[in-house]
């Protein structure tokens, strides 16, 4: 079989599960040390409405995955949400985080658009938890990295709702509702599935990579207090037209340290600044940023690091370590994980037990 053939099979895979699982749906169900800390109760750009009190918090954290986009939500009600995974070597990264905050299940799941630095981690990510729902723009490609993340989702059996502007979800107590894409073109990241998250009064407008030509095509009420910048910072994202309909107070931009791609751009600094906007957190200067909100006020705190952990994982060769281990201690970074759970629990997710350092409750 040429691989020529094998591409397309790939491809008419994708096509298939996505097209078979696209029907839309009605959802009616749908710690850490930091450096800086800031409570908000300014005013902002947003109209405040008399809404009804909300009970419990959101959480949203901007994970430090480097040159990707990962943003973990702890939602009012005690379910989660991860929107994208970036690449694969920060798989370890993002399961830390959510292991030892304590979930076990992603209840909701948004794979943004199809590029490696959004979904390249996913299909680890995934197999490390039980999964909910699936939101996904209908935007396909065939590459491996897109093949094995739905050969995972197939395998979780895992239900996708396609993305499309104006699909409104209540996700775990907040009121989201995706306002693009509008039309799926061939520039995958104008395929983007953008989601506005309110709770209370307070808002987060989430872009993955939209760009400038995709930005255009939101229409409705965007307004939002915290801002993720398109595509990382670059110049092709966070336009005039967006930033006027969003005026948000605070902006978080995903990128890495020192990359290649020289994000984020001056450009689309000078446009935030244009705007009057002066509270800009970066992943590569602050690491890991949660902002968290009452529906009244935001905290906001950087560096945040991974929670209390027990035991140190080996997602490569599955097996499970003690801290001061020879093989935890010598193990790749990539590989390295770390987990909070029983062992009973790991070793149904498939783990062993180190022969070496025998872990025990």
């Amino acid at each position: 079989m040429t691989k020529k053939l094998l591409s397309l099979i790939s491809l008419l895979l994708a096509l298939l599960l996505l097209c078979s699982c696209a029907e839309l749906t009605n959802l009616n169900n749908s710690s850490s040390t930091d450096e800086q800390s800031d409570i908000s109760n300014a005013e902002s750009g947003r109209e405040e409405s008399e809404s009804a009190p909300v009970e419990g918090e959101l959480r949203v954290h901007f994970l430090d995955v480097g040159q990707g986009d990962s943003i973990f939500i702890e939602l009012p009600n005690g379910e989660c949400m991860l929107i994208d995974a970036s690449e694969r070597e920060y798989a370890n990264r993002i399961i830390s985080f959510i292991d030892c905050l304590g979930y076990t299940k992603i209840d909701h799941l948004v794979a943004t658009h199809p590029h490696a630095d959004h979904i390249g981690g996913m299909e680890t990510v995934i197999s490390h938890f039980e999964l909910g729902e699936v939101y996904m723009p209908e935007a396909v490609t065939d590459t491996k990295t897109f093949i094995n993340l739905l050969e995972a989702l197939d395998k979780k059996g895992a239900q996708i709702t396609a993305v499309t502007a104006g699909l409104e979800v209540d996700f775990g107590g907040a009121s989201g509702k995706f306002v693009a894409p509008s039309l799926i073109v061939d520039d995958m990241n104008n395929c983007s599935a953008v989601l506005h998250l309110s709770f209370g009064n307070r808002a987060f407008l989430l872009t993955g990579d939209a760009e400038i030509d995709e930005e255009g095509t939101i229409e409705g009420d965007i307004s939002c207090d915290v801002l993720k910048a398109g595509h990382h910072g670059s110049r092709t994202s966070s336009g005039e037209y967006l930033l006027s309909k969003a005026n948000p107070e605070i902006v978080v931009i995903s990128c890495g340290e020192g990359n290649s791609y020289g994000h984020p751009h001056k450009e689309a600094l000078d446009r935030f600044a244009d705007k009057g906007i002066k509270s800009i957190y970066r992943t590569d200067i602050s690491g890991t940023v949660s902002i968290t909100t009452n529906g009244t006020e935001l905290e906001i705190k950087e560096q945040v690091a991974i929670g209390a952990h027990r035991w140190v994982l080996n997602i490569s060769s599955k097996k499970v370590h003690t801290a001061d281990c020879g093989g935890a201690v010598d193990m790749k970074e990539a590989n390295k994980a770390y987990s909070q759970r029983s062992l009973s629990e790991l070793t149904e997710l498939g783990y062993a037990l180190c022969s070496t350092c025998k872990p025990k409750e």
